[in-house]
């Protein structure tokens, strides 16, 4: 993927290596505090020191990630010094009430994996919330709370070491395949990893079994990543995009974008982003809208609309979520 203009949004202390032929990822989508899905977080993305897959695109900030793109993090209430996060109403929960079935009442009692990372102790007293408990109430006891505990440190370890978070997605996914949100958390995980055919496969079985279209700008910007923008913008067309929310419709414009300029059509790019919503100061995805807008105002070759537009996002960008700042500084 090409990197047209050069830059990326913020990420310090990667240690991937560079992909200048790949496209640039600031048109990545990012997650939606008001998402009702299990994925939720801070949505930081930093380098994995124990990645040995390289991005299959350049890196992008926390200002790009999708809106579901995120393992259930623990409720705000854990003991683990992970306060930097902010609180997810669609987290997990720590109540006593999420419990599993009867082992006597399941088939699948005894399910050894080959390679199953261990649990790290810092999720071993967590719990996931009631509401997916009873999703996996399917499995027997000991699986369902073996494949939870797995799903808390894909999101323990999401920021951190994507790789690990993602080989504890996988686990989760091999012990309760036939839960949806499960398969949806592992294949955010297997995104976070940049392993994208995994995240493909995972989060359309998740798609096929719960009907939920909210992961449909992770799956678009998952086709990019293996080199088919072609499809990420057929994508777009599907009827499952007419049901997404505000937050997902523009993290479906900002991919498709993406995918315009992965094919060179930088002139379609600047078009695709060109809305109303430009001028929203408020929403999340607003700093992020802008600056989109504006790298491909300055890949389409039109400076000055470029730097109007970056120092617009840097204007509402409070939490430094994009490199607006930099980007001003360097036109």
């Amino acid at each position: 993927m090409v990197n047209d203009s050069g830059r990326t949004p913020r990420q310090s202390g990667s240690d991937k290596p560079d992909r200048s032929d790949k496209p640039d990822r600031s048109d990545k989508p990012r997650r939606s505090s008001s998402s009702s899905r299990p994925p939720s977080g801070s949505g930081r993305s930093s380098g994995s020191s124990s990645s040995s897959r390289p991005p299959s695109g350049s890196g992008r900030s926390s200002s790009d990630r999708p809106s579901s793109s995120r393992p259930p993090s623990r409720s705000s209430g854990s003991s683990s010094n992970r306060g930097d996060r902010p609180d997810r109403g669609d987290r997990p929960g720590r109540g006593g009430s999420a419990r599993f079935g009867k082992d006597e009442q399941r088939d699948d009692r005894r399910i050894e994996l080959k390679n199953e990372p261990a649990i790290p102790e810092e999720v071993l007293n967590e719990t996931v919330d009631p509401d997916l408990a009873r999703e996996m109430s399917s499995l027997s006891k000991e699986n369902a709370e073996r494949a939870a505990q797995h799903l808390l440190a894909a999101a323990f370890f999401v920021d951190t070491d994507p790789r690990r978070a993602h080989l504890h997605g996988v686990a989760a996914s091999a012990r309760a395949g036939r839960v949806g949100r499960v398969r949806e958390v592992a294949g955010y995980a297997a995104y976070h990893a940049r392993e994208f055919e995994i995240a493909i496969r995972e989060l359309r079985a998740a798609n096929r079994i719960s009907g939920d279209g909210s992961m449909w700008p992770v799956l678009a910007d998952s086709e990019r990543g293996i080199g088919r923008p072609e499809k990420a913008i057929e994508m777009a067309k599907d009827p499952q995009v007419k049901l997404l929310d505000i937050d997902g419709q523009i993290e479906m414009k900002i991919v498709v974008a993406g995918a315009r300029r992965d094919l060179k059509q930088t002139e379609a790019a600047v078009a695709t982003l060109k809305c109303a919503e430009l001028e929203n100061e408020t929403a999340s995805w607003a700093p992020r809208l802008r600056y989109a807008y504006a790298d491909a105002l300055e890949a389409n070759g039109d400076h000055k609309n470029a730097q109007k537009w970056f120092v617009k996002s840097a204007e509402i960008d409070i939490n430094q979520e994009t490199d607006a700042n930099e980007r001003i500084k360097s036109n």
